[in-house]
């Protein structure tokens, strides 16, 4: 159980530090008073995809049939952690453009990717 983690982790350090380099360079120079928030994002979403992944494992070692309901609350999960901590700070000047949503959302879709690969990957061993 703690190999498929160990490798979730590191892959998904390994990503989301390239997807942030990658998206610091291209991002507006006018957001860069956000880099503090985009910290925020990419470490919020490497720690609950992780936490997210640890519950699939445990759950498919105890009752299969309730991995999809851990993933899925996972997901709800990382939405509040949005609503309640991000969108605030997003929506402080309020204006919300497609720019300030990339910095939750492009760390959320690969964390998202490579936690189903991964979750793919040890339910398909059994």
């Amino acid at each position: 159980m703690t190999k498929p983690l160990f490798y979730l982790a590191g892959g998904l350090l390994t990503a989301l530090s390239v997807v942030f380099v990658v998206h610091s360079i291209m991002m507006p120079d006018q957001l860069w008073g956000q880099i503090q928030l985009m910290w925020l994002c990419y470490g919020l979403n490497y720690v609950l995809a992780t936490l997210i992944f640890l519950g699939v494992l445990v759950a498919h070692k105890k009752k299969a049939m309730l991995v999809g309901f851990v993933f899925m609350g996972g997901s709800v999960l990382k939405f509040t952690f949005f609503f309640l901590l991000i969108y605030p700070n997003l929506k402080a000047d309020g204006f919300v453009g497609r720019y300030e949503l990339s910095l939750f959302f492009v760390p959320y879709l690969v964390s998202l990717f490579a936690m189903t690969y991964a979750a793919s990957r040890v339910l398909q061993r059994k």
